[in-house]
């Protein structure tokens, strides 16, 4: 059975890395993804943890709201369905029916497809910060001697300066795949997609953080 990968990592890890990125690695719409405004469109982020699920929800919601689509998070109308499982034809067919029930014709749905890390290292220090020279004669720099001969040495560039010792950091940078699809439920199941965009995200903080950026990312994309 294929594997399915939760959003839930997202909001448990943290990095040695301070920042992450979120990049755009494909997408694609149809010519006629914009009539899909006319109807509600159902926001499913596919994981099995409720905080992210509402995190990722809102965002990208709210990013879909600002440009028109009538969006609503799947949490505050289905809030007991589960996404993050395998279903039959069968349940697929009854969620669908009771998605259309409830007024919605469309679905964005958000999910993670894949995740890869890497072993990184990266070096900081090596070097000598600033010392100040009380020279009388000199000024900040004193004579030429003293300062030639001590910018690079290990005693700093006058009286003050430390020599900061190099360190080297390794850590492990892991980068998640995610995607969200858009479908027109009113078209036959072969031609329900009308939007997909690919996202990378390296080194996320916390859900808080990443669910944002990766929902103007998606935004962009689709206006």
């Amino acid at each position: 059975m294929k594997k399915y990968f939760a959003l839930t990592a997202l909001l448990a890890i943290f990095f040695l890395s301070s920042c992450s990125s979120v990049s755009v690695t494909d997408s694609w719409k149809d010519d006629n993804m914009s009539n899909i405004k006319n109807d509600q469109v159902l926001v499913i982020g596919r994981t099995d943890d409720a905080v992210t699920r509402q995190r990722f929800e809102q965002e990208i919601a709210n990013a879909l709201r600002a440009q028109g689509y009538k969006a609503v998070e799947s949490y505050t109308k289905f809030p007991a369905t589960l996404h993050n499982v395998k279903r039959t034809d069968q349940e697929i067919d009854q969620i669908v029916s009771m998605f259309k029930a409830e007024g919605f014709n469309a679905v964005c749905l958000t999910v993670l497809r894949d995740m890869s890390q890497e072993v990184v290292s990266s070096q900081t220090g090596g070097y000598t910060t600033g010392g100040y020279y009380p020279s009388y004669y000199g000024g900040y720099y004193g004579g030429f001697g003293g300062y030639y001969g001590s910018v690079y040495s290990p005693y700093g560039y006058g009286y003050g300066g430390t020599y900061v010792p190099a360190e080297t950091r390794t850590y492990t940078s892991k980068t998640y795949k995610l995607e969200t699809t858009f479908y027109d439920l009113a078209k036959d199941p072969g031609k329900q997609l009308v939007g997909v965009v690919s996202v990378d995200i390296t080194d996320p903080s916390t859900v808080q953080k990443v669910a944002p950026e990766y929902a103007a990312a998606v935004a962009k994309k689709i206006k």
